[in-house]
């Protein structure tokens, strides 16, 4: 398990065209996620092969809330940027206390990241379980129980 703290405003990712890439919005979202690399290559973040589980808390001061989803997209790029993880399709689970949370003020503003790399990936449901699932349910609609 590793953590670390991006300091300042956390920035949501943007969504990114051909042309919007050049908006204000894309390239303050595109610094945010160079922010986040520089924090985990500062913190000596080692490279994550296996699956990953994440879990970060927004700081933020005033009324003004972006997306949750759209914050951790810009982490999980900037880890991808970072080469923290190659992929961020690593990224399997998020922890507990994922979430934004009020700051005091615009000083204490943060992203406070943790990573932890998970024992192996979480299995799907195996096809024969999926196959007996669907065959109790299609019972109880069909039968006397409903």
């Amino acid at each position: 398990m590793v953590s670390f703290v991006v300091p300042g405003r956390p920035v949501p990712a943007a969504r990114m065209t051909q042309r919007g890439k050049w908006t204000s919005r894309a390239r303050r979202s595109l610094a945010y996620q160079e922010a986040v690399a520089w924090a985990a290559k500062a913190a000596g973040v080692p490279v994550l092969s296996g699956p990953v589980c994440l879990t970060a808390r927004f700081y933020l001061c005033g009324q003004r809330r972006g997306d949750l989803s759209n914050y951790l997209k810009a982490v999980e790029d900037g880890l991808q940027y970072a080469g923290v993880i190659p992929n961020d399709r690593q990224i399997v689970a998020y922890g507990g206390g994922t979430g934004i949370y009020p700051a005091a003020n615009r000083k204490d503003e943060r992203a406070e990241i943790v990573l932890s790399e998970l024992p192996e990936a979480i299995p799907w449901l195996p096809a024969e379980a999926e196959d007996e699932r669907y065959a109790e349910a299609q019972a109880f609609y069909d039968g006397d129980d409903y």
